[in-house]
């Protein structure tokens, strides 16, 4: 009898055991690819979407405060300044400069003259002019004619 309840038990825990449903690899591959081909599909249309929103020809407002934020970051770090109308270089305490200019449509900037890092685009114009020791107005014209000014406070030691 005690035998014949143990066989009960096995066979009974057997049965529940493979009465477990679960995800089989291709059900789990088939589920993933699906995930994927929607996230292709919805990154590739929201890309489409803010190309469509973005004038042809003016400045990005994202490109234009990162390069406002990187001559403030070396405006900081210089210890000299020379400002042309359409040059503007800093010197940092090794005596290196680095240059912003314009070339085409584009602003670039130089590290001893050579060099081409591209931080602004679609510009018809740029002017950099000094106001007093401690300033430098960045006035920017896009290819729509659009202005863009912001004023670079310097640090002076």
């Amino acid at each position: 009898m005690l035998v014949g309840m143990n066989a009960q038990r096995k066979e009974k825990s057997v049965r529940t055991f493979q009465n477990e449903n679960g995800f089989t690899l291709i059900e789990s591959l088939l589920s993933l690819v699906i995930f994927m081909v929607i996230i292709s599909i919805t990154t590739s249309s929201l890309s489409a979407f803010v190309k469509r929103n973005h004038k042809q020809g003016s400045l990005n407002h994202l490109e234009w405060d990162n390069f406002i934020n990187e001559i403030q970051e070396e405006a900081n770090t210089s210890s000299n300044q020379t400002v042309y109308s359409e040059l503007l270089i800093f010197e940092n305490s090794y005596e290196v400069p680095s240059s912003y200019q314009k070339y085409g449509d584009i602003v670039r900037r130089q590290v001893l003259g050579v060099g081409h890092e591209i931080v602004l685009q679609n510009i018809s114009k740029i002017i950099f002019k000094k106001n007093g020791k401690n300033q430098i107005t960045v006035k920017v014209v896009d290819l729509n004619g659009n202005i863009f000014e912001k004023n670079i406070r310097l640090f002076i030691n």
